[in-house]
Formats: structure tokens, sequence, C-alpha cells
């Protein structure tokens, strides 16, 4: 993880401000796109969860596919979080993307508010639990959720793995279609405490609003703990350059390698000012939804 002073330089570059407005327009995105669909699809009226899963699984499909090179695309405070505590990112750029998530989801929710006729509004599509599910249950659907959410994003951006295909947007997307099928119709299945913050404040619906706080936030960081520390792809077992104890480099920590001395068998690794490398011991990129 970068050191205070590279955190603190690194927040004053052009590359941090364009990660930071990243996170806001990828978050007010999935609120305009993701809620917005479920609210005006068949104006106001409820959809069915099918087509709500499908619609927020291509949306955030869309969102990493688009803003990935600038941010990772987390669009989620569970997964900077989770990014943070395994030493993938800064605690400045951290900070910067939770307060920007929050301020999309924030901005999305306004938007669907003013641009949908008062009738169709309700609660924004925002995440409560179904009448049948206690307290105990909906706080456990929406940690489980996440934790499997959080393993795929982490399996996703292991870079390490070579037996990874296709895209990663789209996986990324599947992932969440997946556990909205299964978790929609009985929390909402948030795993963002964004996602559900943003329509809450412009609904007022608060209904168990610590929940979609907490239950993701202990959900996502035991998913990126489990697999960082027991499944990630350690670069002592694979063939990396410049031995066992170089990481998969990362583009987004701007880290660049020099084959300039590639006939020896050795490369140079170059860090521009302002970054540091993290830890060498996993091939984790700051890939995510």
């Amino acid at each position: 993880m970068p050191g205070l002073g590279a955190s603190l330089s690194e927040a004053a570059t052009l590359k941090f401000h364009k990660a930071i407005l990243s996170e806001f327009l990828g978050t007010a995105i999935l609120i305009i796109a993701g809620c917005g669909s479920v609210i005006t699809m068949d104006e106001g009226r409820p959809v069915s969860t099918f087509t709500s899963a499908l619609t927020f699984g291509m949306t955030v499909a869309m969102i990493v596919w688009t803003f990935n090179h600038l941010s990772g695309a987390h669009i989620n405070p569970c997964v900077t979080l989770s990014f943070l505590v395994t030493g993938h990112i800064s605690v400045t750029k951290s900070i910067g993307f939770i307060i920007a998530q929050c301020a999309g989801a924030i901005a999305g929710a306004a938007v669907i508010w003013e641009l949908t006729p008062p009738a169709w509004r309700g609660t924004l599509a925002s995440t409560v639990f179904s009448d049948d599910i206690t307290l105990v249950q909906g706080f456990f659907i929406e940690c489980v959720s996440t934790f499997i959410l959080m393993l795929g994003v982490f399996a996703c951006s292991d870079q390490l793995r070579t037996d990874h295909g296709g895209s990663m947007p789209l996986t990324v997307g599947f992932i969440v279609f997946m556990q909205s099928a299964w978790a929609g119709k009985t929390t909402g299945c948030s795993m963002n405490p964004a996602r559900t913050l943003g329509p809450a404040l412009i609904s007022g619906t608060w209904d168990h609003h610590w929940v979609y706080w907490a239950a993701p936030t202990l959900g996502a960081l035991s998913g990126a703990l489990l697999y960082h520390h027991v499944m990630a792809v350690s670069s002592a077992d694979v063939d990396v350059p410049g031995g066992p104890h170089v990481d998969k480099f990362r583009s987004t920590l701007e880290v660049e390698i020099s084959e300039q001395h590639a006939a020896s068998g050795t490369s140079l690794l170059e860090v521009k000012p302002g970054f540091e490398r993290s830890p060498a011991k996993h091939g984790i990129d700051n890939y995510a939804f």
C-alpha cells in the first residue's frame, strides 16, 4: 500500500482527479440506469426480479467497460474498502472514491426524481426488506450476497491466473445478475451502500438502512481477505518477468516495465513519481466493479 507521502502526492495528479470523476459518474449511471429502469419500465409498477437483476448486471458491465481504465470502476464503497484492506489502493484514493461514490449515487437519484412523473417515483427503487424477511435473515442475505460478489470481483482481478478468458466487464455484470436473481426479492440485494444511500436520501426511505452498510461491508471484507490470502495465485508459482518476487504490474498504479535488460534475464521496474507499487505477493489488480 502506498505510504502517506505518496498518497498525498497522488491526490495532486490529473490521474487521481480523473479517477474520482469516474467513480462519481459511474455510480450516478448505476442509479440512473439501474434504479431508473425499475421505475420507468412499467410506469412505476413493480418489475420482475429477473428484469431488475438483468438490468443492473448489464449496467454494471457497461460501467466497468467504460471506467475500468481510469479508476477500476469500483462504484461501491465495499469494493473500495476491500482493495484498501488487501493493500492495493491508498487511503487517500479510498477516501476520495467513497465520497465520490456516495455523491454520485445521490446525484443519480436526484436526476431520476426530476425526470420521472411524480406518480411513478415511489421509493426510487430503494432497497427494502420483503415483508416476510426478518432482520437477521436480511442482514445475512446482504452479507452472503456481497461475500460471493467480492470473491468473483477478486477472481476477475487476479492477473496471475491463466485460466481466465472472455470479457471481464461482462463477467462482473453476470456476477451482479446472479446475486440479484436470488436475493433481489428478499432485500433488494443492494451489496452496495452507495446504491442504497442515493434513493433512500432522495425518497426518504430509511427502513433498515444501517443493514445496507454493515452487512455488505462485512461480507465484502470477508470475501476479499479469503481470496487474497487463500485463493489468489502467488507470483512465486508463475513465470513472471524479473523472478518470483515481482508482481503482475498494474496500469492503475502507473507501473511501467522496461525490458532494457531482457537479454540478461532481468527486468527494470520503473515507477512514476507519486506512485508506489504494492507488495509483490499476489497479482490482484485494481480492477473491479
